[in-house]
């Protein structure tokens, strides 16, 4: 808000002192003090037309359009310049090698003229420098290339060809910015190997070369179909020179958004050297040796043992999400629709949907950790590998609220286990109507999933429940568009059944907030109606968000509202006993839930409920020490155990607790999962408020939900 603010002040004094740029230059211009080449123009608009042009023309109208793509590789172009290709437009056996960059906010411009079919650019069997493309971006920045139509056919000549090529080598190379390529249609482009195909950016060069760099990078709303190798890339030779710096940030601001992929022969997407890319949005189908090619033609193709649909490598904090992806091959491995591969860090897959994927659902190589797979659909993925197939040398992986559906064969395990990292598998649904198995090893653990079909009874799961989920017209999705089919009845066994996770994203598959009552299982989360809220309206919530903690009183500690993923109500004073209450003292029959997390090792947390003072309440609390779940009553300032089970706690995980208290009974839940019972006498603590409570530690609570 506050940028927004000063770029209105900014404009209101433009606006009133308009001379004074022009003054300024006048007056420093002579002295070199203003960069030289800016322009304030728009920008010249050129026009090619494959029938009617002529490059003898100004090329600057319609009516005196030029004719060839030569003509335009002739021209070093200028910032906000505009290239227009006249729709139905064809030119045959020619490209574009685009020259000048443009600066910021004066992109120099590629895009079509006219109504009818996008320009075609078949640059059939050309080459520059021994390499093929419809459109070369070399060295250059600013540049938006949209609306064409390329293709090369098939030819029996070996070389690298590709659609659109944006390179950075030689002298040239460096840090660029600012490519965009939107709306295109590519096919029908046959390269010698994985640096060509539809879409590639790459950075080429020996040790001694420069180092070529991108940011501010979209990749939109393209289609690539029947292409070899790759269908959409980006790729650095870092990984090759020793002396290149780039190995994980060579892509920055990258966005791969809405595109096609169709008939690839090697992998779908791939993602390298990037830091925080966002893939969203994309179909890819048929990858993996999936050419439609005459090989008596096109005999050189590389022989591919690996494949994925949309993966990364060398890549922290991305994020693929609302993507899908079908028709995976496996070849001598792999076969996957999505990977988290080596050296891949803090990234997340949520919201996708695969199917009938030959490897499976998900790869995961070495060398990754703290990698999120969450609310996606895995529809009769072929588990050549198992449904996740996980390599040794990862590290963490948390894999929650997802559905793993399986009615058409398929006997490998739907649950993978590494041996080196810890992998958590939490409130999802395995469908498993077809035989499959589950995994169990000291580096794995279950919390709160649903079981449905074959060998329910393996999965080490305390919290596990087993029973059909009910999908909605029984599950199965033919695409994105029918994924309601995942939905659950509301009186799934799968609603309020969960466990709660920090940092869940916010929203369910569906963009349901997330929690509605307790935790859902699977990727719907339940809003609103009986099964969101069995036990009625709610009395009082705080989820933090506004940033504050007004309807507390504190007791004791050190309270603050903080970011932990979101934000939460934490308590950091490492001694003595520390409060906080809310609600009102007449409250009787209710039901207190909250999320409770212990930061300190052999701590405790827990929730308080008939709350009168800090010296009369009841309490349920989680204890590192010894790791038990434990009811008490305090009277006259007197702590008494009341009931205790032994429950796993670890410190920094989130656990969802509950006490439901109903006249002189009381039940105490942990992550859906009722652990202890108690009835009392009924004569004493009777009233009270809620609150919170941390003794001699530190923990943190969010989603605070009292109910009726």
């Amino acid at each position: 808000m506050k940028a927004f603010t000063i770029e209105w002040f900014m404009l209101l004094h433009i606006k009133k002192f308009m001379l004074l740029p022009l003054m300024f230059a006048l007056i420093l211009a002579p002295f070199g003090l203003i960069p030289a080449g800016r322009a304030e123009a728009a920008g010249t608009t050129y026009y090619v037309d494959s029938t009617g042009g002529s490059d003898s023309n100004s090329g600057t109208s319609e009516a005196s359009p030029w004719n060839s793509l030569s003509k335009v590789n002739s021209v070093e172009f200028q910032p906000g310049d505009r290239i227009l290709l006249k729709a139905g437009g064809v030119w045959n056996n020619a490209y574009l090698d685009l020259k000048g960059s443009g600066a910021e906010g004066s992109p120099i411009v590629v895009d079509q003229y006219g109504a009818g079919p996008k320009p075609l650019i078949n640059f059939g069997n050309t080459a520059v420098g021994g390499e093929g493309f419809g459109v070369r971006l070399k060295n250059v920045s600013y540049w938006e290339i949209n609306n064409l139509e390329i293709t090369s056919g098939q030819f029996s000549t070996d070389m690298r060809r590709s659609g659109i090529l944006v390179v950075g080598e030689g002298t040239g190379a460096g840090a660029f910015k600012h490519i965009y390529i939107k709306g295109n249609d590519i096919h029908d482009v046959f390269g010698t190997d994985r640096r060509t195909g539809g879409i590639n950016f790459h950075a080429r060069g020996a040790n001694t070369d420069p180092e070529s760099t991108w940011d501010d990078v979209l990749i939109e709303n393209n289609t690539v179909i029947n292409v070899a190798d790759t269908g959409i890339q980006v790729m650095t030779d870092a990984f090759a020179n020793s002396s290149w710096a780039h190995k994980f940030n060579a892509f920055t601001n990258l966005i791969i958004r809405g595109n096609y992929v169709e008939k690839i022969h090697r992998d779908g997407i791939l993602v390298r050297a990037s830091v925080s890319p966002l893939i969203e949005y994309n179909t890819t189908n048929e990858i993996g040796v999936s050419c439609d090619v005459d090989t008596s033609v096109v005999s050189y193709l590389d022989h591919i043992g690996y494949v994925a649909a949309q993966w990364a490598y060398y890549t922290s904090g991305a994020v693929f999400q609302h993507n899908e992806a079908f028709n995976t091959k496996v070849l001598q491995g792999d076969g996957q629709a999505w990977d988290f591969d080596i050296r891949v860090t803090d990234s997340i897959y949520q919201y996708n949907l695969s199917h009938h994927n030959e490897g499976g659902a998900l790869l995961v190589m070495d060398s990754t950790n703290n990698n999120t797979f969450r609310y996606n659909i895995s529809q009769n993925d072929y588990d050549a590998f198992g449904a996740f197939h996980l390599r040794p040398g990862g590290g963490s992986l948390y894999i929650y609220n997802n559905v793993i559906y399986r009615d058409s064969g398929g006997t490998s395990s739907l649950t993978g286990t590494s041996t080196s990292g810890m992998t958590y598998y939490s409130n999802n649904i395995f469908y498993n109507a077809s035989g499959g198995t589950y995994a169990n090893s000291s580096f794995t653990t279950y919390r709160n999933n649903l079981f449905y079909g074959a060998n329910s009874n393996v999965p080490n799961d305390p919290g596990k429940v087993v029973g059909d989920p009910l999908f909605e017209n029984g599950g199965g999705a033919s695409g994105l568009d029918t994924a309601q089919a995942y939905k659950v009845a509301n009186n799934s066994p799968a609603i309020n059944a969960g466990a709660a996770v920090e940092g869940n994203g916010g929203v369910d598959f569906f963009g349901n907030p997330l929690y509605s009552g307790s935790p859902d299982i699977g990727v719907y989360e339940a809003p609103g109606g009986a099964g969101s809220d069995p036990n009625g309206s709610a009395l009082f919530q705080d989820d933090f968000e506004d940033g504050n903690a007004n309807d507390w009183a504190v007791t004791g500690g050190t309270w603050t509202v903080a970011s932990e993923d979101s934000l939460v109500f934490a308590q950091n004073a490492l001694y003595g006993e520390s409060i906080a209450s809310a609600g009102n003292t007449t409250w009787t029959d209710y039901t207190l839930e909250a999320d409770v997390k212990i930061k300190k090792l052999g701590g405790n947390g827990g929730i308080l409920f008939r709350y009168q003072d800090a010296n009369n309440f009841y309490m349920f609390r989680l204890n590192d020490t010894g790791s038990t779940a434990d009811l008490y009553k305090k009277t006259g300032g007197q702590l008494q155990l009341l009931a205790s089970t032994p429950v796993t706690v670890d410190p920094n995980q989130v656990y969802r607790l509950k006490a439901k208290v109903q006249g002189a009974s009381i039940t105490g839940s942990v992550n859906g999962t009722e652990v202890l019972s108690w009835t009392g006498s009924g004569t004493e603590l009777a009233s009270g408020k809620i609150g919170l409570r941390v003794h001699s530690g530190m923990a943190s609570f969010d989603n605070v939900r009292v109910t009726q």
